[in-house]
């Protein structure tokens, strides 16, 4: 995943932020113009910053501090409590009490689509401060992870130099959003031991996986020896073109249905999707017919199923995506499952299409007697996937 590039101008600390959300969790899903009439005659701001997939919600107050030239760390300390503890955070909670009591939320995305935004739950929203501070600004302020309000529950406290961190680490939303969760349930119950402890530890016990041992520096190990290997699971380049490529369903609104389970994957998910994406590519663009491959996954009940089709079933392709889809989501007792065939085209290409279904699973009698008479899938295994993989240590 390369780093993104823009033409040079000067930007403010909100572009910078909304810039960095759209690249790596995607125009579709980062909201930065997110103003909405509270009244007929009084236009509010929702939040600085958001990004929504569906569950959760990451909202983001911003904050930026540009001293006079006298400024030490007394005044810089008071201007952490002014606009941090008590500015922001009354902004976080003006943002819950909207999404709790307007029904009709109106914001727009970076791809320039508007939605009306809603939330089933207040709990599955992850309250974020970002604050770019200066220099003088002391420990005991930098130190702080969050902020736990009567009103509004606990709050990120995050500098922005951590929170790119935390970005160009996890790189994925859904790693993100999982990110802060264990960063609530760490803080909330180490918050001694986290308080005096960089972010970079806080990841790297992330990254670990350990979520019951006491925080500490030696944690920051797992970020060393990471190993990406984006090029096994990063689909970002697929998504970036899926809205000018999509073939059939009614975009935008299929689409987003679509690209929005997949950005719910974890990179050890999305190694699974590119793999079986790249092996029907490569039997649509030979011709070679094999059986669809496809997975299920507990965590998003989605399913997907990825159909190569040869040369003699491309006057019934529609149906052959519609009822295989159908049937894998049935098979695995989803609610929600896609479908993609791929079809070989003239010098070696290949034409993608796309299908969504999602409605409540219910037992069908004739499609239980056809699976079992003629299955068209492979067996499935369940695995249990490690999602980061470390290099030796030195």
């Amino acid at each position: 995943m390369n780093e993104p590039r823009y033409p040079y101008k000067e930007m403010s600390f909100e572009e910078d932020i909304a810039k960095l959300n759209e690249f790596y969790f995607f125009r579709e899903f980062t909201f930065s113009e997110n103003t909405f009439r509270k009244s007929p005659t009084e236009e509010v701001e929702l939040a600085d910053n958001i990004v929504w997939l569906d569950e959760p919600l990451i909202v983001y107050q911003l904050k930026e501090r540009q001293p006079p030239s006298n400024t030490n760390s007394e005044k810089e300390q008071k201007w952490f409590k002014r606009n941090i503890i008590d500015s922001a955070k009354r902004q976080i909670r003006d943002t819950l009490d909207y999404l709790q009591n307007h029904s009709n939320i109106q914001i727009q995305n970076h791809r320039g689509h508007i939605f009306d935004i809603k939330v089933t739950s207040l709990d599955s929203i992850h309250k974020l401060i970002l604050y770019k501070a200066h220099e003088c600004l002391p420990e005991c302020c930098r130190n702080l992870k969050h902020h736990r309000s009567q009103t509004a529950g606990f709050i990120h406290l995050i500098s922005s130099d951590d929170y790119s961190g935390i970005v160009k680490t996890l790189l994925t939303p859904a790693e993100v959003a999982d990110y802060l969760t264990f960063r609530e349930t760490l803080v909330s119950k180490w918050e001694e031991d986290t308080l005096n402890l960089p972010e970079q530890a806080l990841v790297g016990q992330y990254l670990s996986g350990d979520s019951e041992h006491r925080p500490n520096l030696h944690f920051i190990e797992y970020l060393r020896l990471l190993e990406h290997k984006a090029e096994e699971w990063d689909l970002s380049g697929i998504i970036s073109i899926f809205l000018d490529r999509i073939t059939t369903g009614n975009p935008p609104a299929d689409y987003y249905y679509i690209v929005r389970e997949i950005a719910k994957l974890k990179r050890n998910e999305l190694r699974e999707f590119k793999t079986r994406f790249k092996l029907s590519m490569d039997k649509a663009k030979i011709n070679e017919f094999t059986l669809p491959y496809r997975i299920a996954l507990p965590r998003t009940s989605c399913g997907f199923v990825f159909i190569p089709l040869t040369h003699d079933f491309l006057e019934r392709r529609q149906q052959f995506l519609q009822n295989l889809t159908y049937a894998h989501k049935y098979d695995q007792k989803l609610p929600k499952c896609i479908g993609v065939s791929f079809a070989p085209e003239e010098d070696g290409w290949y034409s993608v299409e796309w299908c969504y279904i999602e409605f409540q699973w219910e037992y069908d009698q004739e499609l239980e007697n056809m699976l079992k008479q003629s299955n068209p899938f492979r067996e499935v295994q369940v695995a249990e996937l490690p999602q980061y993989t470390f290099g030796a240590e030195e």
